[in-house]
């Protein structure tokens, strides 16, 4: 029968701590609860020597309890109990001394205690709410226990005093039973019946009298329960000795019985229920979306089976049939491209007309041409600079009439002096290799030179911008002679230097 039992409240517990369910399938521990915090007050009474014109005391203390299943719950207590009563009998045991008679006894506990309680309902799987919960516990309490004697006739006790106070610390065993009635989701009230049973040579001092029976104090109460916290979204569900260890069981079932019937009838062929489908009568053949909507791929409000151009062009009205209103482009002709180039043309010629006669400001004398430039302290025309001066014999060449100024440049490394005929050499240098080398007559080329007064970049130091010649088309201007004192370099291997 025992083993039975054990059996079934074991069951009980396992089920309460994996009733819930999680919407993956997985179980889940019990839900967020609230705590129990109560006030108990009551008489103590006693059993076994104590009980000897014993008078009931009264007890009180505050308590702490939190559910860890469905059925099983911890709680923490803290009390003070008294005792009082009368003898009438000699004693010759310690701590009195021989043959002394107590008139009267005075004895307080005062303690803290642990129990494991047992909600003994809650092994059952019917439905409804809970209002009524029969509970059992254990525990131990731990305390002090302190009493006050009176000697009768003012009898001595051992240390010559007709008074004494005994005071001992000890730990006893807590068992009881009791019953809780809930009044709503945040107040209840119960009764309790508990009994001590101290351990240890301390275990028969309530009435400062050791006998072959221990003093055994029995706490009969009343308490008054409050549930503390909601959490901040308020789902903390009440204490869980008031819930049913099938009640998410039994929630699930209802839901599921109110589930409408699955209905598979789908009107207009579409694939899609008429149970979620929000057009049921589209045409036979006609592509829907998810909710069983025809589908409108350009979004011009005619659905794809009535438009003649599914996929119009986003931006631009449509006409009945769903055909986008696409103004033509305005492309240009090949007579308006031929035109534009005999413009262009008659332009440029004027332009060349006007230079043959050297005129100043506009046309060709606008002109871009290239640049070459020099190593460091160098005026040697480089080979890889052969191409700009091809350029510019290919421009003298085609015009006749045109004369090209060679202005010479240095960066303002050195002295002006120094740079002055370091710029003229190079200009000088690049004549020579258009002369030599690309054929162009000596007359249309006019020396300039501006040393290091004339930079592109505006840097003090070494830089390869700065370290140029530059041509441009004249517009009158005349040849510079070379510096005073100039010194003429030459550069072996170069028949162009040195000039």
């Amino acid at each position: 029968m025992t083993r039975k039992l054990f059996l079934a409240l074991f069951m009980s517990a396992a089920f309460g701590l994996f009733a819930q369910k999680s919407e993956t399938g997985k179980y889940k521990v019990v839900p967020s609860d609230q705590l129990e915090f109560g006030v108990h007050a009551g008489l103590l009474n006693t059993l076994a020597d104590a009980s000897n014109n014993f008078s009931p005391g009264f007890g009180g203390g505050i308590y702490l309890r939190k559910a860890l299943d469905y059925m099983f719950s911890i709680r923490g207590e803290a009390g003070i109990y008294n005792a009082s009563g009368k003898s009438t009998a000699s004693y010759n045991n310690f701590p009195v001394g021989s043959n002394n008679v107590i008139e009267k006894f005075n004895g307080r506990i005062l303690g803290v205690s642990g129990d494991l309680v047992i909600a003994i309902a809650n092994g059952r799987f019917d439905a409804g709410k809970r209002t009524i919960s029969p509970y059992a516990f254990m525990g131990l309490l731990g305390g002090t226990e302190k009493t006050s004697l009176t000697m009768k006739g003012g009898t001595k006790i051992a240390d010559a005093k007709p008074n004494a106070n005994f005071s001992s610390n000890f730990v006893a065993a807590r068992v009881g039973v009791g019953i809780s009635f809930r009044i709503n989701d945040k107040v209840s009230f119960g009764l309790e019946q508990m009994m001590m049973m101290p351990t240890g040579a301390r275990k028969d001092y309530l009435d400062a009298v050791v006998r072959e029976e221990r003093d055994i104090p029995l706490y009969t109460n009343l308490r008054l329960g409050f549930n503390l916290g909601g959490g901040k979204d308020g789902k903390k569900v009440a204490p869980l000795w008031w819930g049913n260890v099938a009640e998410q069981v039994n929630s699930d079932i209802a839901e599921l019985k109110k589930r409408p019937v699955y209905d598979p009838t789908d009107t207009d062929g579409d694939g899609v229920i008429d149970a979620t489908d929000q057009e049921k009568d589209t045409p036979a053949g006609a592509r829907v979306d998810t909710r069983g909507v025809a589908l409108d791929s350009d979004a011009d409000t005619y659905p794809d089976y009535k438009d003649k151009e599914p996929f119009s062009p986003v931006g631009f009205p449509v006409d009945a049939q769903g055909i986008a209103k696409v103004p033509k482009p305005n492309y240009v002709t090949e007579a308006d491209v031929d035109r534009i180039v005999n413009a262009r043309i008659a332009k440029l010629e004027a332009s060349v007309a006007a230079l043959g006669t050297q005129s100043k400001g506009g046309g060709m004398a606008d002109w871009f041409l290239p640049m070459i430039h020099f190593d460091l302290d160098k005026d040697v025309v480089k080979t890889s600079e052969y191409g700009n001066l091809a350029a510019v014999a290919s421009v003298l060449k085609s015009n006749p009439g045109v004369s090209i100024v060679v202005s010479g440049h240095t960066d303002k490394l050195s002295s002006d002096n120094y740079n002055q005929g370091l710029s003229y050499r190079r200009a000088l240098n690049a004549i020579n290799t258009l002369v030599s080398r690309f054929g162009v007559d000596r007359s249309r080329l006019i020396l300039n030179y501006g040393g290091e007064s004339t930079t592109l970049v505006p840097t003090k130091g070494n830089n390869f911008m700065n370290r140029r010649v530059e041509f441009k088309v004249a517009t009158g201007e005349t040849e510079q002679g070379a510096p005073a004192g100039l010194k003429m370099k030459s550069y072996k291997g170069n028949k162009n230097a040195g000039y």
